[in-house]
């Protein structure tokens, strides 16, 4: 058996090794943040949970770990995005008591699960990291930016990605710019689209859209639909008719 030391690896090295599992897994977005004392979530931004409703009820924000919790020494974030597979649709499947998820977020799962098993043949350490605030951790990497609708628009996809993170010693953060909150611009469409009228120009609000009727609705004993209209609104990455 051979042992790869970390220092026989440059990081170009690791990031094409974490590259050819995303390709593999189909996963369209692959980021690399730099952790250091330098790169905080925005005051501002801390209120993207507020209010929050997911199936369980209310996001509880008190819970919510700093990367270097989760892995002290941690140097870089690997932040993997997957497409939702049908713009129009958000389906969760209850699989028992302690796991829930879309089909894209098992795919996620999976990749990083490959990814940290990969960087640890390499002689890195891995950890998986799932975090409601993974959005502002994208915007920070450079991928994307908060929107209207207060989710993350992906440069590329608009706001139709699921996310992960993984966690690694490794030195593979690259410089990047942040893209402004404001690059929506002048674009109301999510707004207009929004069946319960939640989205307004600077704010959401979040009871009214956890209570909009086409969230957290149960389409079977184990399967729950949720609303889509801001995201298939969205005219970043949207697909046209013809597209497969």
């Amino acid at each position: 058996m051979t042992f790869v030391k970390l220092a026989d690896q440059s990081p170009s090295e690791i990031k094409d090794a974490v590259k050819r599992i995303a390709s593999v897994y189909g996963i369209e977005v692959v980021g690399f943040l730099r952790l250091d004392k330098t790169i905080v979530i925005p005051p501002d931004e801390m209120d993207l949970l507020k209010d929050v409703k997911w199936s369980e009820g209310v996001v509880d924000i008190s819970k919510v770990q700093d990367p270097i919790q989760v892995m002290p020494g941690a140097r870089a974030m690997i932040i993997l995005g997957k497409r939702l597979i049908d713009d129009t649709n958000d389906t969760s499947y209850r699989f028992s008591d302690d796991y829930t998820a879309s089909v894209e977020n098992m795919i996620l799962d999976i990749a990083s699960a490959k990814v940290i098993d990969e960087l640890k043949k390499l002689g890195c350490k891995g950890d998986e990291y799932t975090s409601f605030y993974l959005k502002a951790w994208a915007v920070l990497a450079g991928l994307g930016w908060i929107g209207k609708s207060r989710m993350f628009v992906s440069r590329t996809h608009g706001p139709r990605l699921r996310l992960k993170g993984v966690l690694t010693d490794a030195d593979l953060g690259e410089p990047c710019a942040v893209m402004d909150d404001a690059s929506c611009g002048k674009c109301r469409e999510c707004a207009k689209a929004c069946p319960v009228g939640a989205i307004a120009e600077t704010e959401v609000n979040r009871k009214k859209c956890g209570a909009c009727p086409l969230n957290h609705r149960r389409i079977s004993e184990r399967v729950y639909s949720y609303c889509t209209a801001c995201t298939a609104s969205c005219p970043v990455g949207k697909k046209s008719d013809t597209c497969p």
